[in-house]
């Protein structure tokens, strides 16, 4: 799909309205910032660096909109020494909106883009613990028709010095887009 406005689907929750998936812009950060204050299980970026992603990166981030507000967000970029790589920092999704579609959407609003049309694979780091992570990328896996590994990455003492779990390289791929 080209353009920035994209109805993917209704969500399953019973509201009339749709879910819109685009690419972000300056004029979302603070929403963006607001919804992930809504996600505690999320790292809260500096209110710059999601300028950034929502400028510099908005070809690979996304927003869900319903209803004119914010309630969904994907932080993702293509790594620069594996282009064929969508990379999934984040996906935020309003409480009310979870079990919705809203983060499968967000993926592939990202990945219907022209920028992504050579993206063979995604990956995201999780910690073991994380379980609606871990299933969420089980099942985007299975209704891409795609396997998925994961492998140890960042260590909790080396990497995060005591700080967080340990996470593994979540690797999602080869995925074929026509397949969904």
């Amino acid at each position: 799909m080209t353009g920035d406005r994209q109805d993917l689907f209704l969500p399953s929750v019973g509201q009339s309205e749709p879910v819109i998936f685009r690419k972000p812009t300056h004029s979302h950060v603070a929403d963006v910032w607001a919804l992930i204050g809504l996600c505690p299980q999320l790292d809260r970026n500096t209110f710059y660096c999601e300028l950034l992603l929502c400028t510099h990166f908005a070809d690979t981030c996304a927003i869900a909109e319903r209803s004119g507000e914010v309630v969904g967000w994907l932080s993702a970029y293509r790594p620069p020494t594996e282009p064929s790589t969508l990379f999934v920092w984040q996906i935020a999704v309003h409480p009310q909106m979870r079990n919705a579609g809203v983060g499968t959407g967000l993926i592939l609003s990202a990945l219907n883009r022209p920028c992504c049309e050579s993206v063979t694979h995604i990956k995201a780091t999780v910690a073991a613990n994380n379980e609606a992570s871990n299933l969420f990328f089980a099942t985007l896996a299975r209704d891409l028709g795609a396997p998925i590994r994961q492998a140890p990455w960042f260590d909790r003492d080396v990497h995060f010095k005591g700080r967080y779990e340990s996470e593994y390289m979540t690797a999602i791929g080869p995925i074929r887009l026509n397949s969904t």
